[in-house]
């Protein structure tokens, strides 16, 4: 019956293949028993396969319909408890959906907020690294500027010392001169 429902509602523009099968087995998982708007529904189609369409169509659907002793109210009825049926199917799929939706994208939004934070995060640590390192690069440049500093100030040491020391043995050097001509 599911493949007969399916051909008689699957007529209908703008449906999804898969919504429509889920929602065709949900009638028929509630079908009742005898004549009802379901066989109705395929006796109608039956009848517009063979050409009769429009108000002829529905006339001979109920004749059936009444050769089986069902009356207009039954269907009627019944069309209104399948009505009810695919509104608990919506609403079970609305549940389902927004379960779905809170499972793949608030989560992913939750992963979103973390990963934001976590580069925020990276971010400071950047900053403070960077800072770091601008400090690092100070106190390299003082330290060379002290070493430059010092370097002069110890060659120009090592000059004085050296000639002061020239002078100092050119000197002793001299006296000893002087000692060696006294005989």
């Amino acid at each position: 019956m599911e493949d007969k429902l399916k051909q008689a509602f699957g007529h209908l523009d703008k449906m999804d293949e898969k919504s429509l099968g889920y929602l065709i087995k949900a009638l028929e998982r509630n079908n009742q028993q005898g004549f009802d708007y379901l066989e109705f529904k395929l006796a109608l189609f039956q009848l517009k396969k063979m050409e009769m369409t429009g108000e002829l169509a529905v006339k001979s659907a109920f004749a059936t319909a009444s050769a089986m002793g069902v009356d207009k109210a039954h269907i009627l009825q019944s069309l209104d408890r399948y009505k009810v049926v695919l509104q608990q199917e919506r609403s079970d799929f609305d549940k389902a959906l927004a379960a779905a939706m809170n499972r793949k994208i608030e989560a992913r939004k939750k992963d979103i907020d973390t990963l934001e934070a976590k580069i925020d995060e990276f971010k400071k640590e950047i900053e403070r690294i960077e800072h770091a390192i601008g400090e690092g690069a100070k106190r390299i440049q003082t330290a060379r500027n002290e070493i430059s500093a010092a370097t002069g100030e110890l060659e120009q040491a090592e000059k004085t010392f050296h000639k002061t020391y020239e002078v100092i043995k050119a000197e002793m050097d001299g006296d000893r001169e002087l000692i060696l001509k006294i005989s």
